[in-house]
């Protein structure tokens, strides 16, 4: 459940912080005032749409929060567990930041974490529906996961999906080593050639250029390098002056000084100590000093290798472990190459394998879509009477697709999934784009959720204007659906009709206004009284009048 949504710096808002209820949350506001900000900033949370254009004008930085409670939710905690991340169950924290300079962060509990990971939370913890998703219910490519899913089938066609792909690659391996003989033959030797390049340059380190290019640096600063120790050696310990002369002499002043004054000498006799680290420093220096030798022929070889390794690097790299790599998936495919009719039988044969897994797959699945159909018509066309759409036939299309003569196997199975609406008596079954409305549609999606949502996990159910469309006695019967659903999930409901509003155990409005120079969007939860006039500017428009209020009063009285 979603408990708390917090927004700051996000197109028009400023600041925001929205508590949520369990049951059924109803948002409402006047044409243009930010409802879908909402929405928005959830769907952002978890993963969605995000970009530098989405930040207030003038911030550097949007951050949106969402908190849920996920007491009942085994799939998001072993999610987490794999990703190494503690879970407060009561206290489910996901934080989303975006840049103006384009630039995402992803927090949950605290803990940085990916986009990629919202993406895989999000269906356990939010389904949002708006009007871009009630069109895809347009397409029949949608209807068999819609029919797969309240049937419990969905493993089973995730299985049938992954099988596709397993014997596609199978098949198009299969195609590329039947490729003409002229072309094998021009492969192999061109994986000769660079077995036999990379070969000849004996690399053994990955990290040769690295360590050549430090050798490199220092026999070009041969001379400095020389130099520089030398001066060093002689400050410390050669010149007359030196450091290690004049500290002889101040160290006879400091025994001078304790022969006198005994108390000092703890303090300073440290000093001595310091006469040895010299000397060792100096010596250093002086060995380093002969060591460095300018060799012209050693830095002919090393620019030599390098110019080498380069060149290979920009065929094979971009890096010398990389070049390395490539001689062993070089011999492995000239292995393959070279094996010629055996590996191409051995392709046949797991091509057939692969073939077979998914066929059993394929039917299995069409056969449970069969069994599942029935019963998914007479729930669905349950649904659609209360919603008053009582005259709805709907039927599910299941075509055994053909190619060629023999059955198209798909990712999706071996059938077309279509769903087949008469909305009037006395029609013929036709497709559902060509004879639904907005207002259909919209009761669809809701009919659709209300059927497949008792067979989910719980979450939070979300529609962004599911109401468009329609009005009056519909409208009255999508609320009380809405209010149903949220028995169980909880629901946030979009929308701008006073005859869904009504039955909203939590009711927020949105508005905006102007804050010194600035438009700002805010949200408010609403009182009773608040209520009755919210409802009231619903039913009435800008003037709300006195009938208004009581006609809303009574909305609010009779909703049980």
């Amino acid at each position: 459940m979603l408990k708390l949504l917090n927004v700051l710096n996000l197109a028009l808002v400023s600041r925001l912080c929205i508590e949520f209820e369990p049951g059924l949350n109803v948002l409402t506001g006047e044409t243009g005032s930010g409802k879908s900000i909402v929405v928005d900033s959830l769907g952002m949370v978890l993963g969605g749409r995000s970009s530098p254009d989405m930040i207030r004008t003038g911030e550097q930085k949007a951050c949106v929060e969402a908190v849920f409670s996920i007491p009942h939710h085994p799939q998001v905690l072993d999610l987490c567990t794999e990703h190494g991340l503690e879970v407060d169950l009561d206290e489910f924290l996901i934080r989303r930041e975006i840049t103006s300079q384009g630039r995402n962060r992803v927090f949950i509990q605290d803990q940085l974490s990916t986009v990629n990971f919202l993406k895989q939370l999000r269906p356990f913890l939010v389904d949002i529906h708006g009007q871009g998703d009630q069109q895809t219910l347009l397409h029949k490519e949608a209807h068999s996961a819609v029919l797969d899913a309240f049937g419990g089938i969905d493993g089973l066609a995730a299985q049938v999906r992954e099988a596709y792909e397993a014997w596609d690659l199978a098949r198009k391996e299969l195609e590329a080593a039947r490729q003409g003989e002229a072309e094998r033959l021009r492969r192999v030797d061109m994986l000769a050639f660079q077995c036999q390049e990379i070969e000849a340059a004996k690399i053994t380190n990955p990290a040769e250029d690295v360590e050549l290019e430090a050798e490199l640096h220092v026999l070009s600063n041969a001379e400095k390098l020389v130099t520089l120790a030398t001066s060093c050696f002689d400050a410390l310990y050669e010149d007359e002056s030196s450091i290690l002369t004049r500290l002889a002499t101040v160290l006879r002043r400091v025994d001078d000084l304790s022969t006198i004054d005994p108390s000092i000498e703890e303090t300073l006799s440290p000093l001595h100590g310091v006469r040895y680290v010299i000397e060792d420093a100096a010596f250093a220096l002086r060995d380093y000093a002969e060591r460095v030798r300018f060799s012209p022929e050693r830095l002919k070889q090393i620019e030599d290798r390098l110019i080498e390794l380069t060149r290979l690097k920009r065929k094979y790299g971009p890096t010398l472990d990389d070049v390395v790599k490539t001689i062993s998936t070089a011999r492995i495919q000239l292995k393959r190459l070279g094996a010629g009719e055996e590996y191409t039988q051995s392709l046949e044969i797991a091509l057939e394998k692969a073939g077979a897994v998914y066929l059993g797959l394929a039917e299995t699945l069409s056969a449970r879509r069969r069994g599942v159909a029935t019963d998914f018509e007479r729930a669905l066309m349950g649904e659609l009477k209360f919603l008053a759409m009582e005259a709805t036939r709907i039927e599910v299309g299941l075509t055994r697709l053909h190619s060629e003569g023999k059955p198209k196997w798909g990712p999706t199975g071996l059938d077309e999934v279509e769903f087949l609406v008469s909305p009037n008596i006395g029609e013929e079954l036709r497709s559902l784009a060509k004879v639904a409305s907005g207002g259909e549609i919209s009761r669809l999606m809701l009919a659709l959720k209300t059927i497949t949502a008792p067979t989910d996990f719980p979450r939070t159910m979300v529609f962004d204007e599911v109401d468009a469309g329609i009005g009056g006695r519909v409208a009255e019967a999508v609320g009380q659906r809405l209010k149903r659903l949220s028995d169980h999930q909880q629901v946030l409901c979009v929308t701008h009709l006073a005859q869904i509003a009504r039955f909203g155990a939590s009711h927020l409005v949105v508005w905006k206004d102007v804050v010194g120079t600035r438009t700002e969007t805010f949200v408010e939860r609403l009182g009773i009284d608040e209520r009755v006039n919210e409802l009231a500017r619903m039913i009435g428009g800008a003037s709300v009048t006195e009938a208004a209020r009581r006609a809303a009063q009574e909305m609010l009285t009779s909703v049980s």
